[in-house]
């Protein structure tokens, strides 16, 4: 008898939902990965962020996640699909941990000029070609980030900033 192995119950048994934090913004499921299966590869060792622009990109993340098979795979389903979301814009979302003792993240939508530069310079991986995802312990850490990177922006570019606060969003829950 083959063994079941589902994502959803081993590799993405520890997972939380960040909903969005507005309307311009994603939601992201952060996966606990299990000790034996962390590495520097992950956000802060640990941590696998996936981007979710729709309510049924979660539906079907979900499915994947509950789908049996025999093996563990990478629970990148949505990392390669292109976002849908297009901006000439930078747009920075900062989220609160949903649950004591998850990280606090911060999430940054691309523009199409800026993501081609990154590609032509690294090997940067952005998530569905346009967002990079950074995790940190503690706010302090992601205020110091932010301000660096904010600092960096303006001095490359004029900078217009505008802050967009989260009120009462409707909460998807916890995944």
């Amino acid at each position: 008898m083959k063994s079941v192995y589902r994502l959803s119950q081993h590799l993405a048994g520890t997972r939380v939902l960040y909903p969005s934090t507005t309307i311009a913004a994603p939601s992201v499921l952060v996966i606990d990965i299990p000790p034996p299966l962390r590495g520097a590869g992950l956000a802060l060792g640990r941590y696998y962020a996936i981007i979710l622009e729709t309510d049924f990109e979660l539906q079907e993340l979900e499915a994947f996640l509950e789908a049996p098979r025999e093996a563990p795979i990478a629970p990148d389903l949505l990392d390669h699909r292109p976002s849908a979301l297009k901006s000439d814009s930078v747009f920075i979302s900062r989220y609160e941990p949903p649950e004591k003792g998850w990280p606090w993240l911060l999430v940054c939508r691309w523009p199409e000029s800026y993501a081609s530069i990154a590609r032509q310079m690294s090997d940067c991986a952005m998530a569905r070609g346009c967002y990079t995802t950074e995790l940190f312990d503690h706010p302090e850490d992601l205020d110091a980030h932010s301000l660096t990177l904010l600092e960096s922006l303006g001095r490359r570019n004029e900078l217009s900033i505008r802050l967009i606060a989260a009120e009462s969003l409707p909460s998807a829950g916890n995944a």
